[in-house]
């Protein structure tokens, strides 16, 4: 059941690999033939081939461990310091752990190869999953359950390098790597094969006559732009859901987390949210050839949640993004919803 599902794994995710060439793709699907390797040496008493086993672990462990550092780098997310100072204990730890392997079993040479290997495998699949759980507001469930896969299996090799040597716990152990390893492959599947991982599918969109740069533009010059796009692949953060374009990928800016038509809801106070999936929408359509166009037309409700300086922090890094990936913002509002001095600094910081 292993063996047959790294495969799986390992050519489903190449097959994404090939479709959008995500380098964090390519590493989890090399990181499954490993696994695939790993698994393999262990039905043979031949000791070259457990010995390329336990590398092929190692390999493992590597390749789980770069695929998430890629992951959230193509993702622009920064990993907060509160994860990064979870890595401070492990070296420790992972001395104490082989002491403890020695001292529980008394055999060196298990001790050198066997358990120290899954060690240092346990310690980078872990760091890993702990990596990953930073993408949880954008790939929500989709990776929840993987990184929570991640790590249980991570720490499964702890007890495997205690009593693995042992003939009474091999079908402990490989029944806890099957159901792991099983999770994890259905979890990274579904990761890899959802919406924001795989590349846009929409068709070349016909030229739109709308100059890159930001525009500033009122609810009736807004309507007009919005029968303009309608076609377009626009990522747009609203207020005003009861017209939204189906072409348009949209989210309501709202306090409330709304299920079922609205389950795209980003609370008004997280401007790094729009900002992670500004970018990234940006990124996209600049590879693709095409124009990225963001609509916000929920300034003056966002001026309710956030201090007008983090506001006009947030859009001017908005407008970088947009100019440098040639790109169009369309901010809605109305000149008199603003102070007289907040809507000149708008323009000015804007146009």
């Amino acid at each position: 059941m292993v063996l047959g599902a790294d495969l799986i794994a390992a050519g489903w995710i190449f097959r994404i690999y090939l479709q959008n060439r995500r380098r964090s793709a390519l590493a989890f699907s090399l990181a499954w033939i490993f696994d695939f390797l790993a698994i393999l040496s262990t039905i043979t008493q031949n000791q070259v081939f457990q010995l390329l086993g336990l590398v092929s672990l190692s390999m493992f462990s590597g390749l789980m461990f770069y695929g998430s550092v890629k992951f959230l780098e193509e993702e622009s997310i920064t990993a907060r310091y509160r994860t990064l100072a979870m890595f401070a204990p492990m070296p420790v730890s992972f001395m104490v752990y082989m002491v403890g392997v020695y001292l529980y079993t008394g055999d060196p040479s298990w001790t050198a190869l066997s358990a120290a290997t899954l060690g240092i495998t346990g310690v980078f699949v872990i760091a890993g999953g702990l990596l990953l759980r930073e993408t949880v507001e954008i790939y929500k469930s989709a990776v929840r359950y993987l990184y929570i896969s991640i790590i249980l299996f991570g720490i499964h090799l702890i007890p495997a390098a205690l009593f693995g040597i042992y003939d009474w716990y091999k079908a402990i152990g490989f029944t806890a790597s099957t159901a792991l390893i099983i999770s994890m492959v259905i979890a990274m599947v579904k990761l890899t094969s959802s919406e924001f991982f795989l590349p846009s599918k929409s068709e070349s969109a016909k030229p739109v006559d709308i100059e890159p740069g930001v525009m500033i533009v009122n609810t009736v010059e807004y309507q007009k732009l919005k029968e303009k796009l309608k076609d377009r692949p626009v990522l747009a953060f609203l207020r005003d859901v009861t017209d939204v374009p189906k072409e348009w990928k949209a989210y309501f800016i709202t306090t409330i987390p709304f299920q079922g038509r609205f389950k795209n809801t980003i609370s008004p106070t997280n401007l790094a949210r729009m900002t992670e999936l500004s970018y990234k929408y940006l990124e996209e359509s600049a590879r693709a050839g095409e124009r990225g166009i963001i609509v916000i037309d929920c300034l003056e409700y966002l001026t309710v949640y956030n201090t007008w300086e983090s506001l006009m922090k947030f859009l001017s890094k908005l407008r970088d993004f947009v100019i440098v990936n040639k790109g169009t913002l369309i901010l809605v509002i109305e000149k008199e919803s603003l102070e007289s001095r907040h809507y000149a600094q708008l323009r000015k910081l804007m146009e």
